[in-house]
């Protein structure tokens, strides 16, 4: 091992130790705070130039979560969320309405990305969680496991499966996804919410909110950021649609939701409440999470570890995809996991008639945000969102995973028998 490789891996360890061990240790430090400091780190010991940090991140994420978060403070501060809260806690109580709100972010999933999911849902799932008398985490934890599992489903669920769709070269991926992942998925689905039956009912039990409903419905910000939204997701459709048919956008992703946001922000009449609304912690988080993990790869580290894994052939076991897919997602979260392994697989020989590998690559990418914390960046911000309303956090990594590590291999499992059994 080089010095390099050494010191981020240590930087590297560093981040995921406090991560892992911060509610433990009764840390105060914010999330994003470790990142930050990885992120100095590793300019700070020459892994990469300062020149080389700043062309690590990736500003169309930067845009594209800012702009989410404005369209996320426009529902909040219109009432719009609060009202979502109340809606599906009186359609039922109890474990029904906990099963509704599972249900209804996992539909909107598959074809909405799960990281604004998780901007919009963790609010959601707060004011649900203490009218019904609980504590955050089962709630928080069914929105995890809601935009993980039922984003596995099609191409336009979550950024690695759009990323598979475009770069493998198959025909019609919508098609194929749904093909030979909608069993899988329901069955995960299935298994997800089991487990969280279990976490919800060893919840522990707080004062159940008696009050006033959530925020006051300003109309004219609610009209608004409601026609921001629909031109918003329509114009990620035809982004997504276009570059699943191999046509160039006039705006990417990060842009379609820029657009959303100026109309929030310039028409919206509450610019300075939006603008302080946005979780600026979950920006710095993302841009050093760019930074560590450029350096892990300039550093070499991230070959060193493939290197160990046995590398997957076409005439070969698809469990050579699935479980590294898995695991390496643990370390340098998903969407980068599979733009190292694609350029793997192409070389080994994969095509784009080889659907069934590439749906494993997808899945199996996706589900690992199942099992830990730092499996998805999405559960990343659930946690920071909590954080930012509530001054504490009810969902550690280690609370996570106890739920999530059981449920992770039961997910693989049924991937590897519907995929590469063809039950």
């Amino acid at each position: 091992m080089t010095i390099p490789q050494a010191e981020s891996l240590v930087i590297f360890l560093f981040v995921y130790g406090g991560i892992a061990f911060r509610n433990v240790l009764k840390l105060k430090q914010p999330l994003w705070l470790f990142f930050l400091v990885g992120a100095l780190l590793t300019v700070g010991t020459g892994v990469l130039t300062p020149q080389e940090a700043y062309s690590a991140i990736d500003m169309q994420v930067i845009v594209f979560l800012f702009s989410m978060f404005v369209i996320a403070s426009g529902l909040k501060l219109s009432g719009v969320l609060g009202a979502l809260g109340k809606f599906i806690g009186s359609r039922t109580t109890g474990w029904k309405s906990f099963l509704l709100f599972f249900l209804l972010f996992a539909a909107a999933s598959t074809f909405l990305m799960n990281d604004p999911l998780a901007i919009i849902g963790t609010p959601v799932a707060l004011y649900l969680a203490e009218g019904a008398g609980v504590e955050p985490f089962p709630f928080l934890l069914a929105l995890a496991f809601a935009i993980t599992t039922g984003s596995e489903l099609t191409p336009m669920g979550n950024p690695q499966n759009l990323l598979v769709a475009v770069e493998s070269g198959m025909s019609a991926p919508i098609i194929k996804f749904t093909q030979w992942l909608i069993l899988p998925t329901l069955i995960n689905l299935g298994l997800a919410a089991l487990f969280l039956m279990i976490a919800f009912r060893r919840g522990t039990k707080v004062n159940k909110k008696t009050a006033d409903p959530p925020e006051r419905l300003d109309k004219r910000l609610r009209t608004v950021t409601l026609i921001a939204i629909a031109i918003t997701v329509i114009g990620l459709f035809l982004v997504n649609w276009l570059q699943l048919e191999g046509y160039s956008s006039p705006l990417d992703i990060s842009g379609v939701a820029l657009l959303g946001a100026i109309i929030v922000l310039g028409v919206g009449g509450k610019e300075r409440e939006l603008i302080e609304e946005v979780d600026w912690g979950v920006l710095i988080m993302f841009a050093g999470l760019f930074v560590v993990t450029q350096g892990m790869w300039d550093s070499g580290l991230v070959s060193l570890i493939a290197g160990i894994i046995p590398p997957p052939s076409p005439g070969g076991s698809l469990a050579f995809i699935l479980f590294p897919a898995i695991f390496l997602s643990q370390i340098i979260s998903n969407v980068p996991m599979v733009a190292l392994y694609m350029p793997l697989m192409r070389k080994a020989g994969f095509g784009p008639t080889s659907i069934r590998a590439w749906a494993t690559l997808a899945a199996g990418s996706t589900v690992a945000g199942n099992l830990t914390l730092m499996g998805a960046a999405s559960n990343l911000i659930i946690v920071e969102q909590e954080e930012k309303e509530r001054r504490t956090s009810s969902m550690d990594f280690w609370r996570f995973a106890a739920y999530g590590f059981p449920l992770t291999i039961l997910n693989a499992l049924i991937i590897y028998a519907f995929l590469a059994l063809k039950i």
